[in-house]
């Protein structure tokens, strides 16, 4: 039940799009043992010039957050590592072009097809 925003610089093929997408749904499926089905993600795209970043950063940074229900510190490690090995594998981003945000908010502020959710998988607190 993770919900997942990853920010982007505008301009990105549908391929590398689709590579970044594969990549965080695969590492939250290893990591948190949470079913394929139950992941939403999606997509924002940024013009350069609406970007405010570090001179250091390339044009393939890509800003993730991750609403999900708490886990173990252990376990978001593990999912950290799980992204950014994926990611640098495919499409290629660098590690240094990964940042991560992860939300926990309280079981009650989802409401998923009108429910609050279970609990979580067995990889969590």
């Amino acid at each position: 039940m993770p919900f997942v925003r990853i920010e982007i610089q505008a301009g990105k093929t549908g391929q590398y799009r689709r590579a970044l997408l594969h990549g965080v749904r695969r590492a939250l499926v290893e990591a948190l043992g949470v079913p394929d089905e139950r992941i939403m993600q999606r997509i924002a795209e940024y013009e350069p010039s609406d970007l405010d970043v570090p001179e250091t950063k390339s044009d393939r940074l890509t800003l993730i957050e991750i609403s999900m229900l708490p886990r173990d510190g252990a376990v978001k490690r593990d999912l950290y590592e799980r992204i950014v090995h994926s990611l640098a594998l495919s499409p290629g981003v660098s590690a240094d072009d990964v940042m991560i945000v992860v939300n926990e908010p309280h079981r009650e502020c989802f409401g998923i097809c009108g429910e609050v959710p279970e609990e979580p998988g067995p990889h969590s607190a």
